[in-house]
């Protein structure tokens, strides 16, 4: 009984593992990589603008962020609010993945 606990503590544990893993995968990283890819390129409005095919990158793709989309090279103030929210929230989420792993190896190690 006790090793079938422990079985499924081990599974539970890596299931947690995986959903912070791909929460951080599916935000932070598209947002490091445009941060890297817009600083190479000199122009920091590029993850926002469309693309020759009238496409837009990871950060203004979806319905959700069409929010972040811009026609043309905005304001100073335009690209802050955009370039803040993202850094906000990738901040957030790796604080908020690490604290949720911290706390779980926390009680599983009272656990076991």
């Amino acid at each position: 009984m006790q090793w079938g606990i422990r079985l499924f503590l081990v599974l539970v544990t890596l299931g947690i593992v995986g959903i912070a893993v791909l929460a951080i995968g599916v935000i932070v990283r598209p947002v490091v990589s445009e941060a890297l890819r817009s600083r190479s390129a000199g122009n920091w409005w590029l993850p926002f603008l469309p693309d020759a095919a009238g496409g837009y990158g990871p950060l203004a793709d979806n319905h959700w962020w069409s929010a972040m989309r811009s026609d043309t090279e905005g304001s100073t103030a335009g690209l802050t609010i955009r370039w803040g929210f993202w850094v906000l929230m990738s901040a957030l989420l790796t604080f908020a993945m690490a604290y949720l792993v911290v706390g779980w190896a926390r009680l599983l190690s009272r656990s076991w």
